[in-house]
C-alpha cells in the first residue's frame, strides 16, 4: 500500500500551485476532468486576467484574507508567476494578463512545472469520499489512495465546474454555493431592446430606499438583465444578502443630477426635439430606452420640464431585481468551507490535522479583475509553506 506524502484533490489553479510549490517527495494530484486547468482557460475571456496591482483585502467578502495576503502580497504573486515563466503586462486599470494575451500560456507554464516536479497526475479521477485514520484514505469511483496530508482544491460548480463540498462532510461546516460574479436578472420591460449594448456608467444596489453598494465601470445589457464587470461585483453582495426588495439604479453618465441637467440644457439649444437632444450623448438604443421609461415620445418638445425628467432618469434608471443568474453564467461561486473552521494562516482545518482547503472551496470570493485567481494562488502558497515547514 503506497502512502503519498500529499494528495491534492483538484487540478485547478490552486491545486496546481500547491503541486509545484510543496516540497514533498511523493505528491499525487487527482483531477475529475480529462485535463487540468480547464476553467483557467475561460478566465478574462480567454486572456487570463491573473494579477491586479490594486490587490487589497477590501476586494474580498471577508477580511479573513488579510493574513494570507500579508505573507503573499502582489509582488510575491507576480514573482511566483515570473518564476513559472509567465510575464505579465498590465492595462490602465492595473489588471495583469500574460503578454501573449492567452490563458494557454499560463496553463502550459503550470504543466511544465508539474512535470518538472514529477508530480503523479491522475486525470478523469473524481474523488467521492475521504476518510481519516492513521492516514487519509481518498476514494475515487474506481480506486482508493492513501496520504499523510490532503489538500482540497476542487473549486466550485461555477461554469462547468463540480461541487465537491460533500467531501468535507464530517470534517468542517460548509455553506452551500451560490452564484457570484454573475449577471443580474431584472425586470426587463425597458431594456430588452438594449441586448448587447455596452455603456460606461455606474450601477447601485438599492434596498429599503438606501444604496447598499455601488460600482462604476462597464455595463453590458442582456435581454434578461445586466452583465459586465460592475454588475458582476454587485451580484456577489446580492447572492450573500438575499435581499427581497432589491433594485438596481443605473446612472448612465456617473454624474450627479445637477451636472446632467446642465449638460442637457447646454445641448438643448441645438435640439429640435428630445430624440435630437439625447442622440449626441447616448447610443440611440439607450436614448430610446430612456424615453420609453418616461413614456415620452422622441418628438416631444425640449422644455424645462422634460429636461428635468430626463436628467432624473439618466442618473437613476431604476429596475427591479429578480435574482442572480444561475451557476452556468457565473465566474465564481460564493460559499464553501466556513472561515471559522480554518486556520487563517495555514488554511488547515481546525478540527482535523493535515487536511487543508484552498481557493474557491473556502468561503471567499473576490471582485472581478483577477482577484479570485490571486486568492487561489496565495491560499495555495500559504498551504505549501505550512507543509514545507512541518
Amino acid at each position: 500500500m503506497k502512502v503519498y506524502d500529499l494528495i491534492i484533490v483538484g487540478g485547478g489553479v490552486s491545486g496546481l500551485t500547491v503541486a509545484v510549490t510543496a516540497n514533498l517527495k511523493d505528491v499525487l494530484l487527482l483531477e475529475a476532468n480529462d485535463r487540468v486547468g480547464k476553467k483557467l482557460l475561460a478566465t478574462g475571456n480567454g486572456k487570463c486576467n491573473f494579477l491586479n496591482k490594486n490587490l487589497s483585502a477590501d476586494k474580498y467578502n471577508d477580511g479573513f484574507v488579510s493574513a494570507v495576503f500579508d505573507k503573499f502580497n502582489f509582488e510575491k504573486l507576480q514573482n511566483f508567476f515570473e518564476e513559472l515563466g509567465v510575464y505579465a503586462r498590465f492595462d490602465g486599470e492595473g489588471r495583469g494578463y500574460p503578454s501573449s494575451e492567452s490563458a494557454n500560456t499560463v496553463l502550459d507554464a503550470f504543466r511544465r512545472a508539474v512535470d518538472k516536479k514529477k508530480v503523479d497526475v491522475r486525470l478523469s479521477t473524481k474523488v467521492t469520499k475521504i476518510e481519516n485514520g492513521d492516514t487519509f484514505t481518498v476514494f475515487s469511483e474506481k480506486e482508493k489512495f492513501y496520504a499523510k496530508n490532503v489538500v482540497i482544491a476542487t473549486g466550485s460548480d461555477a461554469g462547468f465546474g463540480i461541487d465537491s463540498l460533500s467531501l468535507l462532510n464530517g470534517f468542517a461546516s460548509v455553506l452551500s454555493f451560490a452564484p457570484a460574479l454573475a449577471p443580474i436578472i431584472v425586470d426587463n420591460k425597458f431594456i430588452k431592446c438594449l441586448n448587447g449594448v455596452r455603456v460606461k456608467g455606474a450601477v447601485s444596489l438599492i434596498s429599503g430606499g438606501n444604496t447598499v453598494c455601488k460600482e462604476v465601470g462597464e455595463i453590458l445589457f442582456k435581454t434578461f438583465g445586466l452583465s459586465g464587470i460592475c454588475t458582476f461585483n454587485l451580484s456577489s453582495y446580492l447572492s450573500r444578502s438575499n435581499l427581497s426588495d432589491a433594485q438596481i439604479s443605473i446612472n448612465f453618465l456617473n454624474e450627479n443630477y445637477d451636472a446632467v441637467f446642465s449638460l442637457l440644457r447646454r445641448f438643448s439649444t441645438h435640439a429640435d426635439n428630445l430624440q435630437d437632444l439625447l442622440s449626441g450623448i447616448f447610443h440611440k438604443m439607450v436614448a430610446g430606452a430612456i424615453l420609453s421609461y418616461l413614456g415620452i415620445s422622441g418628438e416631444a418638445e425640449v422644455n424645462e420640464k422634460n429636461i428635468k425628467l430626463l436628467a432624473k432618469t439618466i442618473v437613476d434608471f431604476r429596475l427591479k431585481v429578480k435574482g442572480v443568474a444561475d451557476k452556468s453564467l457565473a465566474q465564481v461561486m460564493c460559499g464553501g468551507v466556513s472561515l471559522s473552521d480554518l486556520n487563517k494562516n495555514t488554511l488547515e482545518l481546525k478540527g482535523v490535522k493535515n487536511i487543508f482547503v484552498v481557493g474557491e472551496c473556502v468561503d471567499i470570493d473576490g471582485a472581478s479583475g483577477g482577484y479570485n485567481i490571486m486568492w487561489a494562488v496565495a491560499s495555495a502558497l500559504a498551504v505549501s509553506e505550512a507543509l514545507n515547514e512541518a
